[in-house]
């Protein structure tokens, strides 16, 4: 997973200055009709890193694995020059979870308690873009910019996963099914305790194109974290990695 946000960084930062160089000074100016704007819808793959700014036992970072359904408008900035400005928005559905307890054995039966993590997201990003033609098929983007972004729901339940039969439980008189909690309730969460709704954050990407086919990656980071405690230094950052499949028209 480093070795891809890394890779993210560096084709992103590598690609901008020498290649735009290359393609202003040696004469390879776009057509009008590559300097239009375009629409693209894609589906993609999200991981989200929730980490907390304080290592201790029993604090660790969780991890959220999601689709989203994205959609990007792009405005023309040049006549001359393929550079753009990107609006959209996407749609993110994120899940996960964290071990509470260790995997208990009795024999043939075992049993563990997590937490489970749900988080729907509407997303607002902005973006700088640079496109390079390779061919009249082919062509490369870079972009850099800033995302805004609203929580719709998040929520966490508590967990048994286990292979003992549901009847051994309620005879011991163990409940096994717990109700999902907003993290934003603060009845439930206590009022220094809720999470953040809204963030925003930064990041970067490039993206290949063939004809109107679309792949791209992104990586970035959110200034304001996704919780942090009223009465102590404590916050969970958010980092967060996405891979998209799309159609530009």
């Amino acid at each position: 997973m480093k070795m891809i946000k890394s890779l993210a960084i560096a084709l992103a930062l590598c690609a901008t200055t020498p290649a735009m160089a290359q393609f202003t000074a040696g004469g390879s100016s776009s057509s009008d009709s590559e300097n239009k704007g375009y629409n693209r819808v894609a589906v993609s793959y999200n991981n989200s890193l929730y980490s907390p700014n304080i290592v201790a036992d029993g604090i660790t970072s969780i991890g959220l694995n999601g689709v989203g359904v994205n959609f990007i408008h792009g405005f023309s900035l040049s006549e001359t020059l393929p550079m753009f400005l990107e609006v959209g928005g996407n749609l993110n559905f994120d899940f996960g979870s964290q071990d509470l307890t260790d995997k208990l054995t009795e024999g043939e039966y075992w049993a563990q308690a997590k937490q489970l993590y749900q988080d729907i997201n509407l997303q607002v990003p902005v973006n700088f873009l640079w496109k390079f033609n390779i061919n009249e098929n082919f062509s490369l983007d870079t972009y850099f910019g800033l995302n805004f972004k609203l929580h719709l729901s998040s929520t966490q339940k508590k967990d048994i996963d286990t292979n003992i039969p549901e009847e051994v439980w309620e005879e011991a008189g163990i409940k096994t099914e717990y109700e999902s909690i907003s993290l934003f309730d603060e009845d439930k969460m206590g009022k220094d305790n809720t999470w953040n709704r809204f963030q925003m954050g930064w990041h970067v990407g490039v993206g290949a194109h063939y004809k109107k086919f679309y792949l791209g990656l992104q990586y970035g980071t959110d200034f304001i974290p996704a919780y942090s405690y009223s009465k102590s230094d404590y916050k969970i950052n958010t980092s967060n990695l996405k891979v998209s499949l799309g159609y530009t028209f």
